[in-house]
């Protein structure tokens, strides 16, 4: 039998050995939590796409109006101030539409000024309905014009068809047939 010494050292051994499973418990949980919270992160930040127009912030403005309605796609709320702006609107199944307009100067001199546009579907978006968007914003959007210090690469001249000789009958000949040969029977 053990002493009735060693009980409460037993007893406090695993009182202690259990609070700390507990909080390792805990620890993993919180890992667990941050992993997950990691995950979520990335999935809304990977879920916007983005284009940048070499075109003013009005006629981007105008072209996202344009595309919108094309698309049956209501604007549900607008706001625009200062080169930037903001567009709501809704999918045929209901999804919001978040599209994000923003003028900034361009990395490339000659461009000048160029506007961002971001679209998010949903909460993680939606990659196609983005993309689809923003090709039909572009489709009304001028291509930039070439400046006169850029010079212009002109696609090389579509290649000539090949003419054969023409081909020379002498009498006697049927058929293109050479008058050594025999005649061709009926």
């Amino acid at each position: 039998m053990p002493r009735k010494e060693s009980r409460p050292r037993i007893r406090l051994l695993y009182l202690l050995v259990g609070l700390f499973a507990l909080a390792n418990a805990g620890c993993l949980a919180v890992a667990a939590g941050v992993a997950a919270g990691g995950a979520a992160g990335y999935a809304y930040y990977a879920g916007k796409e983005e284009h940048a127009y070499p075109a003013s912030f009005a006629d981007t403005w105008r072209a996202t109006h344009t595309a919108l309605v094309e698309l049956g796609m209501p604007v549900t709320s607008e706001e625009q101030h200062n080169g930037e702006g903001t567009i709501e609107s809704r999918t045929a199944d209901d999804d919001k539409v978040h599209i994000s307009l923003e003028s900034v100067k361009s990395a490339i001199p000659a461009e000048g000024t160029v506007t961002e546009v971001s679209i998010r579907v949903r909460w993680f978006g939606d990659k196609p309905v983005s993309d689809r968007i923003l090709y039909q914003i572009g489709a009304h959007l001028a291509a930039p014009r070439a400046t006169a210090s850029v010079p212009t690469v002109q696609p090389p001249p579509p290649p000539q068809p090949i003419l054969a000789p023409p081909i020379q009958q002498t009498s006697g000949t049927a058929r293109g047939v050479s008058s050594n040969e025999p005649p061709l029977a009926k």
